[in-house]
């Protein structure tokens, strides 16, 4: 009796974790454990698909099966990235996801579930709960999903070729949908109410994926926190160029796809993540070398994940159509404005002006080159001041966020008879994160990323302050699990929401302005998109990676004031 009361004190003070039932999955009997406060089920590190030497920058191959029972408690599933100078983390058998069902779930009764693909630029992330820990969202009764999935060369090593045909990544993130389909009615949930949702590389992901036919029937809903198919940051421009790029830091000079594959096939992954470069004053999302998704050349017997730049196949009519949530925080661009320059910017030249454009502007003449960076410094930089830090906060969040988002979400919306529902995130609390590690903890507004941590508990750190900020987590949660019940993050209004979160239509779309007070009001400055929309409409790129696009320009949709 002693021993047994000795144990059920250890689970109790959450020393010993107590086993969760066996769930039998396709691949076998799987065991997690209940959380240390007993309110929900934890299968950490399922095996959803398979990568080794033989498939290393292609689709995924089917999850392995095993006898007995697989022990989910694998908390540790990291992709190969860097994380400190030269120093990588990481294990290429890394196609793994994380479920968390109710405690109190009825066996007879299926709960909506949510399916999480994690942001990092596609460079850095997991899918497990250091960051991402669901306890918010799985207590207000959904079964969520964490992904993990390839990243960098590994994940999108674009050669056109059979051996890397581009987009492996993301055909890791339709491996785990289907995944889902398949097994997740074994642990309650529903896999016909599937929302989508991810923030920055992870919404771009998305939208990817909802544009493609290989997720066709996969997903039921998407939410898109601060990314579009059409950031700059986001497609490879000339995936030929950024491999070649890659092999000269081994010694080679090649664009042949064939010869480049030899080349990095035969490197570990630790060595072609140390080998790409950045320059000064471009990192992440304005890096010259960005292994990112890309448009796929049509390959005999590989399914791609996109063929055409995702404008064209939005106006073409041709892919999923579902209720969305589109949203943009109102500073992203503190958080790389940050990493490129620091907290202070005392001169603005037109070299300044270029860096953070990426290739996907073509400037036919110097001059037209020279003009564009005169109207970009009349728009953001025009009044004589000692730092114009928060004026290129909002030029990187405008050209890298607000712009592409607003063109993609519009042009969804015009072909699409679903619900859409836009915000702005713009609350100042205790737990904005990436604006506190971004040393701009003084400034308004929200950056990139500081709505994540409203939405779950990383498991990695204690955020005591967090218990300041619980009415705004509550409200936030609230809003998205709605949304993945009922397609309607605000279905009823209390004292919670006492704001109706109205779905919007038309050429001006009402957001719902999420602040210390719910209002309502215009997602996107008009004058911004104006300029942007000019500059797009004359240089965007028309070439993207293998393929050739006729000259269709965006759609003029907006008009300068």
């Amino acid at each position: 009796m002693r021993k047994w009361a000795a144990l059920a004190w250890l689970i109790a003070a959450g020393l010993i974790q107590q086993r969760s039932p066996a769930v039998r999955t396709r691949g076998g009997l799987v065991r997690g454990s209940l959380s240390a406060d007993g309110t929900y089920h934890q299968y950490l590190g399922i095996p959803y698909a398979t990568v080794d030497h033989t498939n290393r920058f292609q689709a995924p191959l089917p999850p392995l099966s095993w006898d007995g029972i697989f022990e989910a408690t694998n908390i540790n599933t990291w992709c190969p990235q860097k994380v400190i100078g030269s120093l990588t983390i990481g294990d290429a058998d890394c196609l793994r996801l994380n479920v968390y069902t109710p405690a109190n779930a009825k066996p007879d009764q299926l709960l909506p579930v949510m399916a999480y693909i994690h942001g990092g630029c596609f460079l850095h992330g997991t899918g497990a709960p250091y960051l991402y820990g669901p306890d918010f969202l799985v207590k207000q009764g959904i079964v969520y999903v964490g992904i993990s999935y390839r990243l960098s060369v590994e994940g999108f090593l674009c050669l056109g070729i059979k051996e890397a045909p581009g987009n492996a990544g993301l055909k890791d993130q339709v491996a785990a949908l289907k995944w889902i389909q398949e097994n997740i009615r074994a642990f309650g949930g529903d896999p016909n109410k599937v929302t989508l949702f991810g923030e920055s590389a992870g919404a771009t992901s998305v939208a990817f994926l909802l544009l493609s036919p290989a997720a066709k029937g996969l997903i039921h809903k998407g939410i898109l926190q601060s990314g579009s198919p059409i950031v700059p940051w986001g497609l490879q421009h000339d995936p030929i160029k950024t491999a070649s790029t890659l092999v000269k830091e081994f010694g080679y000079d090649t664009k042949d796809p064939h010869e480049i594959y030899n080349i990095l096939s035969n490197k570990t992954v630790s060595e072609l993540i140390n080998a790409i470069r950045y320059s000064e004053h471009k990192n992440l999302i304005t890096a010259e070398t960005l292994f990112v998704p890309c448009i796929e050349k049509d390959i005999p017997g590989v399914e791609p994940i996109i063929t055409k730049y995702p404008m064209d196949i939005i106006k073409s009519n041709n892919y999923t159509k579902v209720p969305m949530i589109f949203g943009v925080n109102d500073n992203e661009g503190i958080y790389f404005v940050s990493a490129d320059y620091g907290t202070r910017v005392k001169k603005v030249d037109p070299t300044i002006i270029y860096q953070p454009l990426q290739s996907d502007l073509e400037f036919p003449t110097e001059l037209d080159k020279n003009e564009t960076a005169k109207k970009i410094i009349r728009h953001y930089f025009s009044s004589e001041k000692d730092d114009y830090v928060m004026d290129m906060v909002d030029y990187y969040s405008d050209v890298h966020f607000k712009f592409p988002s607003a063109i993609f979400s519009e042009q969804y919306e015009k072909t699409s008879d679903q619900p859409i529902y836009y915000y702005v995130f713009k609350y100042n609390g205790y737990i904005n994160m990436a604006k506190v590690i971004s040393n701009f903890a003084g400034k308004p507004g929200a950056s990139h990323a500081d709505e994540i941590f409203y939405l779950f508990k990383p498991h990695s750190f204690p955020l005591p302050h967090r218990y300041l900020e619980n009415d705004m987590i509550k409200r936030m949660v609230t809003m998205w699990t709605n949304f993945a019940k009922y397609s309607d993050p605000t279905p009823a209004r209390s004292p919670l929401l006492p704001v109706r979160w109205p779905a919007s239509g038309g050429s001006e779309p009402t957001a719902l302005i999420i602040d210390a007070q719910l209002s309502t009001g215009p997602i996107w400055d008009r004058r911004s998109l104006a300029l942007w929309n000019d500059t797009y409409t004359k240089y965007r790129r028309k070439v993207y990676g293998f393929h050739k696009h006729v000259n269709s320009n965006i759609h003029n949709t907006v008009s300068s004031k």
